[in-house]
C-alpha cells in the first residue's frame, strides 16, 4: 500500500528543476519576434507544469488517513501524527491550486502581446510568484518526505486470521516467528530488538481447505497503563487491538529475558482485561533451560520442542467462517 508513494522533493529542488527544464525549451518560427514569443510561452507553461504535476502527485498519492484501516491509521499516529501529516497534506494541495490560478491569469497577458521586454517581464514575474508560494510549504514538504520514508517501513497486513505474538521484551516472541513462518525478523539478546510489526504466514491443508494465519510479532510490552507506553510499546498495542484473531501470549518461565514470571503473569492479567473477547492462548518459551507446573504449552524455539503442537493448537482454533473459502 505505501511502498509506491513518491519520492518529495523540496521547495528548492522543484524550483531548479522547473527553471533547468524551462530554458532548455525553443520554439520554432520564421517570424524571430513570434519565435521569442513562443519560447517565453513554452518555457512559462513548463516551468508552472513542472512544479504543480508533482505537488499533485504528492497529494493524490498518499493515502486518505481516514479511509486506512485503524491499525493503520493508529500507526501513523504513534509514528507521524495524523493531524500533522494532513494539515501537511493541505498546504500543499493549496500551493498547487494557487500555482495554477497565477499561470491562468497571467497566461492572457502573454499570448496577448508582442511586446518582447513585456513578455520577459511577465515571465520573471509569474516564476517569482509561484516560486514565493512553493517556498512558504516548504516546512510541509520536508514532513511529506518524513511521512513518506515512514510510511514505506509500515508492513502490509491482510485481511485473513491473525495471531499476534505478545509478551515482555526478550521472552522470544521473535524468534517464535521465524519458526512459525518464513519472516525473518531480527533476534538479538537485548530488550526491544523489536521496534516495529513483523509479518509472517503459515498454511495448512485441510482436506480441501487450505486455512491460512497472518502472524504478526510485536515490540515488547510492560505491565503499565497505556498512557506510560512508549511509542515502540503502542505499535503492539494497535497491532492486539485491530488484527488479532488469537493473542499468543509468550512467557519465560526462566526468567532469563531480565523480568519476573510474576511481571508477566501481570501483564497476561492486564492482556485478559484489556481484551475480554479475545482468543488468548498462553504459551511458556525457552522450555530446554526451565519449565513450569502452570500447565501452558512449554515450547523451546532453540530446538524445537513443542512447536508442532502449538501449531495445532492455532489452527484448532482457526475461525470457523473462514474455513468457507476453498482453494484446490
Amino acid at each position: 500500500m505505501f511502498r509506491k508513494l513518491p519520492t518529495i522533493d523540496l521547495a528548492d529542488e522543484l524550483i531548479d528543476r522547473a527553471f533547468k527544464r524551462s530554458k532548455k525549451i525553443q520554439m520554432m518560427d520564421r517570424d524571430a519576434t513570434y519565435r521569442m514569443k513562443k519560447t517565453i510561452i513554452a518555457r512559462t507553461e513548463s516551468f508552472v507544469a513542472t512544479i504543480v504535476s508533482p505537488l499533485e502527485t504528492y497529494v493524490k498519492k498518499f493515502p486518505s488517513i481516514d479511509t486506512l484501516h485503524p491499525f493503520y491509521r493508529d500507526l501513523i499516529d504513534i509514528k507521524i501524527d495524523s493531524n500533522k501529516l494532513k494539515k501537511a497534506l493541505g498546504a500543499v494541495d493549496w500551493a498547487r491550486k494557487t500555482c495554477q490560478r497565477i499561470q491562468t491569469s497571467q497566461l492572457k497577458s502573454l499570448t496577448k502581446s508582442k511586446n518582447i521586454d513585456f513578455l520577459k517581464q511577465k515571465q520573471y514575474e509569474i516564476q517569482g510568484r509561484i516560486s514565493s508560494v512553493v517556498k512558504q510549504v516548504n516546512a510541509e514538504l520536508q514532513i511529506l518526505a518524513e511521512a513518506q520514508k515512514i510510511l514505506k517501513t509500515f508492513p502490509t497486513v491482510q485481511d485473513i486470521p491473525t495471531v499476534v505474538i505478545a509478551g515482555y521484551p526478550n521472552v522470544g516472541k521473535s524468534s517464535l516467528l521465524r519458526r512459525l513462518s518464513s519472516a525473518k525478523p531480527a533476534v538479538a539478546q537485548y530488550p526491544f530488538t523489536t521496534k516495529d510489526i513483523y509479518v509472517g504466514h503459515m498454511k495448512q491443508a485441510d482436506h480441501y481447505v487450505i486455512k491460512q494465519f497472518q502472524l504478526i510479532d510485536t515490540p515488547g510490552l510492560f505491565d503499565r497503563p497505556l498512557e506510560k507506553r512508549n511509542d515502540i510499546e503502542k505499535q503492539a498495542i494497535a497491532a492486539l487491538s485491530h488484527l488479532a484473531d488469537i493473542i499468543l501470549l509468550v512467557l519465560d518461565p526462566s526468567e532469563t529475558c531480565g523480568y519476573s514470571l510474576n511481571d508477566q503473569h501481570q501483564l497476561l492479567a492486564q492482556v485478559h482485561h484489556l481484551f475480554p473477547k479475545a482468543s488468548v492462548l498462553v504459551v511458556e518459551n525457552k522450555g530446554d533451560i526451565k519449565k513450569s507446573s502452570s500447565g501452558n504449552l512449554s515450547i523451546s524455539c532453540d530446538d524445537g520442542t513443542g512447536i508442532d503442537i502449538l501449531i495445532k493448537e492455532l489452527f484448532a482454533r482457526y475461525p470457523a467462517h473462514q474455513a468457507d473459502d476453498k482453494n484446490t
